[in-house]
């Protein structure tokens, strides 16, 4: 668990209104998509026939999350139809705005967006991905831990994987001046990165120019300003709920950012 802060969110987890509404939109908006047999998607023993079958036939919005979990992590080819993707998509947004991870890894939840070009998306279509990067990624950040001790660097792998511009999540990040914000900063300075090669995030799903963007960001001197003064706070007034072990880990980013 990071940081020795323990709660059960992931039961208590709600979408914002915010949210819900841009799912409720990527329905109405990805509605004329289709998807058909045979998918793209390995049926020799990522998927059985049966379930290729069920994935086709059922209404997006009463995809089960274990059925979408294996459609999701099965094998595809080299470049799959975006319009099956499209087809899943608002099922697959509205699962991970609730948290539920549809992979094994968070980092690799939206992967498959990295088969196409944003001029394959339709003004539409790529404003609702950027809106839902946003908002997803601030109720992120006032939830600490992440459920299924995922950390914030996955969710920043995660929505990189979307092609939209992580730079403004960051500015907006560094805005933000709650505990839970503080907290992930903290875990990505600690445990984000290499110990041998600091330059690298150290999840092996992380792109190297996210990376440089990450850095590039927490070297800045508004960055380490607006985290030091935030940090400065906890640790003079530390709430009820933060053990001595975070304590300690918020000090060590403190002098790290005042450098």
């Amino acid at each position: 668990m990071p940081c020795g802060v323990y709660s059960n969110v992931l039961g208590h987890f709600k979408m914002t209104k915010e949210l819900k509404d841009i799912v409720s939109n990527s329905y109405r908006i990805f509605k004329r998509y289709k998807a058909t047999i045979p998918l793209d998607a390995c049926t020799a023993c990522c998927l059985t026939k049966n379930q290729e079958s069920e994935l086709v036939t059922l209404s997006v919005h009463d995809i089960p999350f274990k059925l979408l979990y294996d459609y999701n992590t099965a094998a595809k080819t080299e470049k799959p139809s975006i319009e099956e993707f499209k087809h899943f998509l608002p099922r697959l947004l509205e699962l991970t705005s609730e948290l539920k991870f549809l992979h094994h890894s968070a980092e690799l939840v939206l992967s498959q967006f990295q088969y196409y070009d944003k001029s394959e998306w339709t003004y539409e279509e790529n404003e609702l991905i950027k809106n839902f990067g946003q908002v997803f990624f601030s109720k992120c950040l006032t939830i600490y831990p992440i459920p299924e001790l995922e950390s914030i660097d996955s969710i920043l792998i995660m929505l990189w994987e979307t092609q939209i511009d992580i730079k403004s999540l960051l500015t907006e990040w560094t805005s933000i001046q709650t505990k839970e914000s503080v907290l992930h900063f903290n875990d990505l300075v600690i445990r984000g990165f290499r110990s041998d090669r600091q330059n690298e995030l150290v999840s092996s799903f992380g792109d190297q120019n996210l990376s440089n963007v990450l850095i590039g960001w927490i070297g800045k001197e508004t960055t380490k300003h607006s985290f030091a003064e935030k940090i400065e706070k906890i640790i003079l007034e530390p709430p009820a709920d933060i053990e001595q072990m975070t304590l300690d880990e918020l000090s060590w980013t403190y002098e790290k950012v005042r450098i």
